[in-house]
């Protein structure tokens, strides 16, 4: 069977997706393009009402015989593809996912049962050697604004012997960079009696020459194992980079968020990381617009990302989500949302590019990890700030790069002594 997936939202999606493929091509079946494939799995998200119609569009594009839906999408709001003409409809996907697909286009299952694939039967991209593993599946955490946790439920931490043989398959394939991804890593093992820095110190011990970056990870559950991580992060494979959705920087409105942190220790946290690791990369998630922000609580956030200095701030303006306790409070006017909107970006791009500034003239070192466009090629420094680099350095190859130029997204350098 020839297959196709395309996924959308977040990197545990992404990492959702690539399993399945990994599976199905173990099994026998092979990656095509849409047009030819005879199976095409569409991984759903439901985050913002935004995403929900981007996706619906496209189902409704690919109804038919040929379409499975998989996802958040059908497990959370599963009357939003009510009367959609498609194969089956699946749930977040997983390993497992691959037997029911089979099962789904009436084929043999080539084994009992969906196991991980070898690492033979895993190849190598020739674009980019970056590799995603979920360590953990759902989240413990309670936000009224949320539909995920509906979707993929409670924590459920995978063991660290399944994760490492993971890490070791695609490190035998030479994949260089492993983002290490949940809907809140920082919680991981805390349902196993361990925690993330253990699992770190496991997975870093692995030999062979990559890095591993570690994913999403709340407020609430980052404090809980600071130290560790603090410790477990100085060791050269794992990237001094820490994304922390903060949502807002009004105590109140984190209270009504059900977050639960408060706004001033985010940057104690980010001093203690910077203190030992003064170029930690920041990226951070705001909600603009929740219900009841006054312009003090949105003044109050402002000040937060001045105090963080942040590489790269998400912003999402709030939208009500079925079933979810912010879903039946008032909702402010669009336009005051927009406008809120604009002047955060409007900081968080100045503040990106002072940043970046800093480094030109400056030789680094970085890992090369994508092919660009025009003959470049994408390079991570130890921080996670990307490098787009002049010349062709190998894919995977450490390098030193002279950085000529730079902006609020990305630097740009010249490849050094290569």
């Amino acid at each position: 069977m020839r297959f196709y997936i395309e996924t959308y939202g977040c990197t545990a999606n992404m990492g959702n997706s690539q399993e399945l493929a990994e599976a199905l091509q173990g099994m026998g079946h092979i990656p095509s393009s849409m047009d030819r494939a005879d199976a095409i799995v569409l991984n759903t998200c439901a985050v913002t009402e935004k995403t929900e119609r981007k996706v619906l569009r496209r189902l409704r594009q690919l109804q038919g015989d040929r379409l499975v839906v998989a996802g958040c999408l059908p497990a959370a709001l599963p009357a939003s593809i009510s009367g959609l003409s498609c194969r089956g409809i699946l749930g977040p996907l997983n390993v497992s996912s691959a037997g029911r697909i089979e099962d789904l286009f009436g084929l043999s299952c080539s084994c009992p049962e969906a196991t991980p694939p070898s690492s033979g039967s895993l190849t190598r991209p020739c674009r980019d050697l970056c590799g995603i593993v979920n360590v953990a599946e759902g989240c413990n955490g309670a936000c009224t604004y949320c539909i995920v946790r509906k979707a993929r439920g409670g924590l459920k931490s995978r063991s660290p012997d399944d994760i490492a043989a993971q890490v070791e398959r695609m490190v035998a394939v030479g994949l260089a960079e492993i983002q290490i991804t949940a809907q809140d890593t920082a919680a991981y093992g805390s349902d196993r009696g361990s925690d993330l820095a253990q699992l770190l110190d496991r997975l870093a011990a692995i030999p062979g020459e990559f890095m591993l970056r570690v994913g999403m990870m709340n407020p609430d559950s980052l404090l809980g194992i600071q130290g560790q991580l603090l410790r477990a992060f100085s060791s050269p494979k794992i990237y001094r980079f820490l994304h922390i959705p903060v949502q807002s920087g009004s105590d109140r409105i984190l209270e009504e968020m059900g977050r639960r942190y408060h706004a001033g220790d985010i940057p104690e946290l980010l001093s203690a990381f910077r203190s030992s690791y003064p170029d930690t990369g920041i990226i951070t998630d705001v909600i603009i617009g929740f219900p009841g922000e006054t312009q003090e609580d949105f003044e109050d956030s402002m000040h937060l990302i001045e105090r963080m200095q942040p590489d790269k701030v998400n912003i999402t303006r709030f939208s009500a989500r079925p079933g979810t306790p912010a879903a039946r409070l008032y909702d402010m006017p669009d336009r005051i949302k927009k406008d809120r909107s604009r002047e955060m970006t409007r900081l968080w791009l100045n503040i990106a590019a002072r940043r970046n500034e800093q480094y030109e003239g400056k030789i680094i070192s970085a890992l090369v990890t994508e092919r660009g466009r025009d003959a470049t090629m994408k390079a991570r420094a130890d921080n996670y700030l990307g490098i787009v680099v002049e010349g062709d350095p190998k894919l995977g190859s450490f390098i030193d790069v002279l950085v000529t130029a730079s902006n609020p997204f990305y630097l740009s350098g010249q490849l050094q002594n290569f």
